[in-house]
């Protein structure tokens, strides 16, 4: 009788390992497929024309260049958090206009210690508070992945920058 209960007790402990081993693969598998996805929007934001990439990829279509994908998209292999939603979203560094534009405004003296902010972004050598949608030579940028995944809504971060490059 003992061992039969200490036989029963080791096969549930090996089924629970088994079940969270899976389920743990397929969380990997996940993490995998949205960094995956956040390197390949990097790439295609690398492969615009520099001095359009805030226009093609903030929030607003009201300013965007022809072609612009704007600031979310799908990432293959993982379902978004909310039906007819997308999983990856591109934040920048916006804040409101002083100047009275409905657009997103690229603003280089908001404290944004993610983004490594206040920084100068337009290379003049000091940060303001004036819009800088069209003259910056570097952007610090936050892709995201938000998905429903094996066990629940998951996420995932990546801050960096984009420069001009010559």
């Amino acid at each position: 009788m003992i061992a039969l209960s200490v036989l029963s007790i080791g096969l549930l402990a090996h089924g629970l390992l088994t079940v969270n081993s899976l389920t743990q693969s397929g969380l990997n598998r996940e993490r995998r497929l949205a960094l995956e996805g956040l390197r390949s929007q990097l790439e295609v934001m690398r492969s615009w024309d520099f001095s359009e990439c805030f226009q093609a990829f903030d929030p607003s279509t009201s300013n965007d260049p022809p072609g612009a994908p704007g600031a979310r998209f799908d990432v293959l292999g993982l379902e978004p958090t909310r039906p007819g939603d997308r999983v990856g979203s591109i934040v920048f560094p916006v804040g409101p206009d002083l100047l009275g534009s409905t657009d997103p405004v690229l603003r280089e003296d908001l404290a944004d210690p993610a983004l490594g902010l206040p920084a100068d972004l337009d290379g003049d050598g000091s940060i303001d508070n004036l819009p800088k949608n069209e003259r910056y030579v570097r952007i610090p940028v936050i892709l995201e992945a938000k998905w429903q995944g094996v066990r629940g809504e998951h996420s995932v971060r990546v801050a960096t920058w984009l420069g001009e490059t010559r």
